[in-house]
């Protein structure tokens, strides 16, 4: 009996073992990729805000020219881009809650999450 009961204990702890080891490679899998899906999607966005604040600085730059025909003078021109690189700060740490913050935490969790998801299919 005493044999039995030894083997049995034996036996059961290697599969314990095996179990918990299994369950620790599943969570650094898991962790990797939901890790690896919102670093991509961080480096995403990096590249796009990239491409937004390339576009603006050219759009500005074309709105100060313009002014400057405008008014005769470049310096009010380029005056008037400032203003406007001014106005678009401003709004932005004023908005910032609402543009930034909140979409970019709606878009990592959604990123995060995504993974469940993608296992039912």
């Amino acid at each position: 009996m005493s044999e039995n009961l030894n083997d049995f204990y034996k036996e059961n702890k290697r599969l314990v073992s095996d179990y918990v080891e299994t369950r620790l490679d599943l969570l650094k899998l898991t962790t990797v990729r939901s890790l690896s899906r919102t670093l991509s999607m961080l480096i995403l966005v990096t590249i796009i805000s990239f491409m937004v604040l390339f576009f603006l600085l050219f759009l500005v730059i074309a709105f100060s020219w313009f002014m400057s025909d405008l008014l005769g003078s470049a310096t009010m021109g380029f005056l008037c881009g400032g203003g406007v690189f001014l106005l678009i700060l401003a709004l932005s740490v004023a908005f910032r809650k609402a543009l930034f913050l909140n979409p970019l935490i709606r878009l990592f969790i959604q990123t995060s999450t995504q993974e469940e998801e993608d296992e039912f299919y």
